[in-house]
């Protein structure tokens, strides 16, 4: 009996966005700073480290073995093959919800992703999109072997299922303004010379 091959299109599991930039695609620096590659829009997402992945593990182990052969397991033992599901303590330090266990994964794509919501229609304020909004992914693994060999997740498009945390990075105005020192009239700002606007941007 032939067997059936799986589909391409993956679906992932409900998760956290993190790190997202669905609008407008951004460029990677490298270690001097300078833009390298292709702009591309992505985003991270988070997963409890009681998610079933079985699914994208499975996909992106046949990927690897399609394209390194047996030697892949070794590769990736050693170092040397990156390897796209990564323990979330590796970004322990950005805080919630890194440190608390689970596994993260990063999904790219050049053209900008079609974005819906939970009833599959199309998402079109950019207010609703944001790093900390529950949602689900559609992607496809892909192995490669140029500047260096590994397995990774194409993104196509993106589902917000529900609102979340927002994980701006910046503390509430509350929070902030509370803890400021008490604001104090300035007689040399009011004498200052007025700045004309186009000298700011």
């Amino acid at each position: 009996m032939a067997t059936r091959e799986k589909p391409s299109r993956l679906y992932t599991p409900r998760g956290i966005g993190c790190f997202v930039n669905l609008h407008t695609p951004r460029q990677r620096k490298d270690a001097k700073g300078q833009p390298k590659g292709d702009p591309k829009y992505g985003l991270l997402m988070y997963f409890d480290s009681k998610t079933d992945l079985s699914e994208l593990i499975e996909a992106a182990e046949a990927k690897a073995l399609e394209k390194f052969g047996a030697k892949w397991e070794k590769l990736k033992d050693s170092g040397k093959l990156n390897w796209p599901i990564r323990d979330a303590e590796e970004l322990e330090e950005s805080g919630e919800p890194f440190n608390n266990g689970g596994f993260v994964i990063n999904f790219k794509k050049e053209d900008k992703p079609g974005i819906v919501d939970a009833d599959a229609e199309p998402l079109m304020e950019k207010s609703d999109v944001y790093s900390g909004m529950i949602c689900r992914v559609s992607c496809r693994a892909f192995a490669y072997d140029n500047e260096s060999k590994g397995v990774s997740f194409a993104l196509i498009n993106v589902q917000k299922l529900d609102d979340g945390t927002r994980m701006s990075g910046d503390p509430d105005a509350e929070d902030d303004f509370g803890k400021a020192p008490p604001a104090s009239k300035s007689k040399t700002a009011t004498k200052a010379k007025k700045t004309n606007v186009d000298d700011l941007l």
